[in-house]
This record gives C-alpha cells, sequence and structure tokens, in this order.
C-alpha cells in the first residue's frame, strides 16, 4: 500500500494535478502553498524548463537619449503631466482587460442573439469608444504593452527581477494606491504573479486563490482558470472593504477556448440562428463561442449593477477593454481592415467627474490612451509616460496624438493606414473602410516604422539605461 502511495504521489509530482492538463510552466502553481507548489516541480522538468526560458531571453543593449530625442522630433513628445486639481479626490479604479472582447463578434447582436446581456444597459449609460483598436492581437502581448509600456515580454527570463520605471504600476504606487493584479487563470502564466510582486503590486489573486474562497468555481475549471463570476465576486469585496485608494486590475478568460462557459439566462435562442451567423464562424462550436462571449458580457453588467448601487460608487472609475480581436471568426480583409481589430474603451465615472469632460464618442484611439485618460481623471500635476496616448476625455491639443495603433494597422480621423496606403473610412462613426485608396504623405507613409522604433527604444532605454544608472 506505501509503494502504491509513492507512486501515486510521484505521477502527481511528475504531472500536476489529474484534474489540469499536464505540468506546465504556466500553470505549475496549482495551489496556494508554496512548498506544494515546489514539490511539484522535479528537477529535470525544472531543469527543461530553465533551459527553454534561457535559448529565449532577450539581451538588450543601451540606447542614447539622443535616439529617442530624433524619434519624438519626428513625431511627438512621449511624456505628458496632468493638470493640477484645486479638489483632488482619489478614486479607486478598475481596469478590466476582457479576453476576445472584440467588436466584430458583437456586431451580430441582436433580439434573438444578445450577445451584451446586462452590459448593453451600461453601454447606452455610460462612456463608450467603439472606434478603438487593441494594441497587438494576443493576449499577453496587448497585456504587455497596455500595463508595461512594453512591446516585449520580459515577465519571465533575463530581466524578469528588474524593476521597470514608468508603467502604471509605478505612477499609481506613487501617488499612494494599493495595487492588486486579479487573474482568472493561473499566475504562473508567463510568470506574471512573481513579476507583478517585483513591480511592487500589492496582492495577486488567481484561479488559487479563487478556488480556496468559492469552491463551487472547481466545477467551472478549464485548462485556461474560471469562470469570471466569481473574480467579480472577489472583486467587489476589495473595494467594499478598502481603506484606501485601490487600484485593480483584472484579466478574464471566459471566451477563452474550449468555450463551456454559458449564463444560466437564455441570451442566446440557439433554435433562431440561421446560417448567417454559424457561416462567420471558422469553428464548428460556434454555439459554445456565442453563449462564452455572451457569458462574459452578462457577468461584466451584473458587477456594474452592484457597482452602481454599492456605498463606493461615486469614489470609483470602472474601465474596460479587450485584449484582442475575437479570433474565431472570418475577417473581412477588404472592408474591415481596421473593424477586425476594433475593441470597445468603456468607461463608468462618478458624477462629480462627469460635468467637465469632453466626449466625442466617434473619436478614434487605441490601447495607448486607456491608462493617460485615468491619469488625468485621477492624478494632480503627475508626470507620466504617454507614449502618444491622450486624454480621450480632453479636447484635442495635439492633432498628430488624435491616432489609435495595432501593430498591424493605425487609423486617424482620415482613415486606414495599411503599408504604403490609406482608405477612407466608411463613414466617421465606424471603423469599416471604403476600397477608395488615397495617396500618402512620407510622414504617415513612415508612421508606423517611426513609431514602433520609439516605442521599443522608450523601451529599452528604461529597462537597461535606467537600470545601469541605478
Amino acid at each position: 500500500m506505501l509503494n502504491v502511495l509513492l507512486i501515486y504521489a510521484y505521477v502527481v509530482a511528475l504531472r500536476g494535478h489529474f484534474t489540469y492538463n499536464a505540468l506546465r510552466a504556466s500553470n505549475y502553481e496549482f495551489s496556494t502553498i508554496k512548498a506544494f507548489n515546489e514539490i511539484s516541480t522535479n528537477p529535470l522538468m525544472a531543469f527543461s524548463w530553465a533551459y527553454k526560458e534561457y535559448k529565449n531571453q532577450q539581451e538588450f543593449k543601451n540606447v542614447s537619449l539622443e535616439e529617442i530625442s530624433k524619434l519624438e522630433e519626428k513625431l511627438f513628445p512621449i511624456f505628458d503631466t496632468t493638470s493640477i486639481k484645486e479638489i483632488h479626490v482619489k478614486n479607486h479604479i478598475y481596469l478590466n482587460i476582457m479576453e476576445s472582447f472584440g467588436l466584430n463578434l458583437a456586431k451580430f447582436g441582436d433580439e434573438k442573439l444578445n450577445l451584451l446581456g446586462s452590459l448593453k444597459k451600461h453601454f447606452e449609460q455610460d462612456i463608450v469608444f467603439t472606434r478603438f483598436l487593441s494594441s497587438a492581437n494576443n493576449t499577453i502581448e496587448s497585456f504587455n504593452r497596455l500595463v508595461f509600456l512594453s512591446p516585449n515580454i520580459i515577465s519571465n527570463g533575463l530581466y524578469q527581477k528588474e524593476k521597470l520605471a514608468f508603467t502604471p504600476l509605478q505612477i499609481y504606487k506613487n501617488a499612494g494606491y494599493k495595487i492588486v493584479f486579479v487573474y482568472s487563470g493561473n499566475a504562473s502564466w508567463y510568470n506574471l504573479g512573481n513579476y507583478f510582486k517585483n513591480q511592487g503590486v500589492d496582492e495577486i489573486i488567481d484561479e488559487n486563490t479563487l478556488l480556496q474562497d468559492f469552491p463551487q468555481a472547481k466545477e467551472t475549471k478549464h485548462k485556461y482558470g474560471i469562470a469570471d463570476e466569481f473574480m467579480y465576486k472577489k472583486i467587489y469585496s476589495i473595494f467594499e472593504n478598502a481603506k484606501s485608494p485601490t487600484l485593480v486590475i483584472f484579466l478574464s478568460i471566459s471566451t477563452h477556448r474550449p468555450y463551456i462557459h454559458k449564463s444560466k439566462k437564455q441570451l442566446i435562442d440557439e433554435g433562431a440562428l440561421d446560417k448567417k451567423i454559424s457561416n462567420q464562424f471558422i469553428i464548428s462550436d460556434f454555439i459554445g463561442a456565442l453563449n462564452a462571449y455572451a457569458y462574459a458580457n452578462d457577468e461584466f453588467g451584473m458587477f456594474l449593477d452592484y457597482v452602481k448601487e454599492s456605498e463606493f460608487k461615486d469614489n470609483i472609475i470602472v474601465a474596460a477593454t479587450g485584449d484582442h480581436r475575437f479570433r474565431d471568426i472570418k475577417m473581412d480583409t477588404i472592408s474591415q481592415k481596421a473593424f477586425a481589430y476594433s475593441v470597445p474603451f468603456y468607461l463608468y465615472l462618478p458624477k462629480h467627474l462627469r460635468n467637465d469632460i469632453y466626449y466625442d464618442k466617434n473619436r478614434v484611439g487605441s490601447h495607448k490612451d486607456i491608462f493617460p485618460t485615468l491619469y488625468n481623471l485621477t492624478l494632480s500635476n503627475t508626470r507620466y509616460l504617454s507614449l502618444g496616448g491622450r486624454n480621450m476625455l480632453a479636447p484635442i491639443k495635439n492633432e498628430k496624438l488624435e491616432f489609435g495603433f495595432n501593430e498591424l494597422i493605425w487609423v486617424d480621423k482620415n482613415g486606414v493606414y495599411e503599408g504604403n496606403n490609406g482608405y477612407y473610412f466608411e463613414n466617421n462613426t465606424s471603423l469599416k473602410n471604403t476600397n477608395k485608396i488615397f495617396i500618402l504623405d512620407p510622414y504617415h507613409k513612415e508612421f508606423s516604422n517611426t513609431y514602433k522604433e520609439l516605442f521599443q527604444k522608450q523601451f529599452i532605454y528604461r529597462l537597461v539605461n535606467l537600470k545601469s544608472c541605478g
């Protein structure tokens, strides 16, 4: 019997928990007890992970300030400062980065296909920008650009223990905020849990924490994490019990394959779906995808219901966006060159912040604009790294900043830019384009490459040069 138990324990240590996938570097933390996680990583496995990480790691060389300054001269200054606020009330901030929350799927919503669920009324009541692009087209790439202002993945590898300057985390930490990272999946994914700790984040909450607090969440688990509803309960309790200004950044997974999450409500009339819908998908389980997408939106909408009835409703800003497009749907490369990569930027503001804003719902933008908008809503006389981002709720002060950027295409008020061509919009309320091409001037022709170079070099300077300066 002891031998049988020993063999069982050894297999678990080699493979991980039987209800999960085989143990990987992205999910080896299957317990909140650190010793259990360390036991599970046997020497051969740990060496294999370390060797792969060593082979894939990047090493960057110094970048001079002169190089960055020359690129700024071509484009725009990369630093900005928030205005001085005479009466400065520090609001809680909640940023919801939703898996696959692409508008390319939301467009199919109607009475029979309630893809927004409870979120629909909040989209009608609050601030929403829909001519808006994700910065990249995979979760980790978008997440790095948005939260770390980095075009590279550095949460594992050579620089994982280096504190990165001028991130939103550092800006809000210096302003006295408590910072919490919440993830529906496993915080060992790309070593994010440890990396956030190295960046000074106060608390990390992932699926392991939630499974302890909500044992019933185990029934909703797939290989990428648990259903969003449990995270919303946890997040609500964080704000309900907060003693100081708090920033919560949440990364969801419910619209990630395999599509198993489904609302208990009847959001989608499956019998009424016609071939027009099914023909748009590149996967067979399109009903599962629709249900998962509707579930995630409905749960976020119900969370907003509770927030707007809470005691902290006048002391919190809620922002939400998608990490990237919904990828399991066909892409019209003729008329959707930009629209295919569109995600919303949603904002709920307390009453005291709604008066002094400029809101043009048809303004174009992208992930680069989210934190500059939040900085200007919450911080007074604070210098920050903007990288072409601007306050989406302030009048235009620099036309060069009125653009949205995705790693594949970019847009401004005139149209969509792909390669050496510009394409006119169908109208000034959509990102869909016509086939009509317009000729680019030198600035627009070189913009994408110049901006990418600037983004890369500022990152290397923050990572390498500032580190060497102490």
